[in-house]
């Protein structure tokens, strides 16, 4: 902050946006079954093409996506049995796929900013695989999930093959991102830093 007289110190603080914490609340986080899964649009900048490419890496491995787009025809063409077109969903049949998914994956190929998909994803107990572009490598850490090279099939398969053999504790992702991205811790520390 600039005056006529003197520069004073600025301090930049990361406030991630939070959500309704409450939809992603589950009796038993500690179900994963043995699959990955896709939510969202199936276009060209959100890198399904890159996840299905990869995919057919991994035929041993299963994958749900879920979501509908312009792409859907030909990607259903390309992928192999290995993967399950589930179709557009709403939030109660997301929150079971999500749920109960090994982890979720989200390979963007453009630069998302605060992408909720990571969020409720983790809120849900279910760790992340995310592209490292935009602001999605900020919400994951080697707690939750891990990150691979933005549109690069051969680092998406190595890490999706690292991520089924991981160990996560799911109640505890779900438990520590619930208060992370509740409305109240994020009106406190807003509260906090004005103060």
């Amino acid at each position: 902050i600039c005056s006529k007289d003197k520069l004073k110190t600025c301090i930049f603080v990361h406030l991630c946006n939070f959500i309704n914490v409450d939809k992603c609340l589950r009796d038993d986080y500690d179900n994963a079954e043995d699959y990955c899964c896709y939510v969202g649009r199936l276009s060209q900048e959100k890198g399904v093409k890159t996840l299905i490419a990869a995919a057919n890496e991994l035929p041993c491995r299963k994958f749900v996506i879920v979501g509908d787009g312009p792409l859907r025809d030909e990607l259903q063409y390309a992928a192999g049995s290995n993967v399950k077109f589930v179709g557009r969903k709403e939030w109660p049949e997301i929150k079971e796929i999500v749920g109960k998914a090994r982890f979720s994956i989200i390979p963007s190929e453009w630069y998302e900013n605060n992408p909720l998909s990571v969020i409720e994803s983790e809120c849900l107990g279910t760790p992340v695989l995310g592209a490292e572009i935009g602001g999605i490598p900020e919400l994951i850490d080697s707690q939750c999930g891990m990150t691979f090279v933005s549109g690069n099939r051969n680092d998406l398969a190595d890490k999706i093959d690292q991520m089924f053999d991981m160990e996560f504790d799911h109640n505890n992702i779900g438990h520590f991102f619930c208060l992370k991205y509740d409305s109240k811790t994020y009106l406190n520390s807003l509260l906090n830093y004005y103060g």
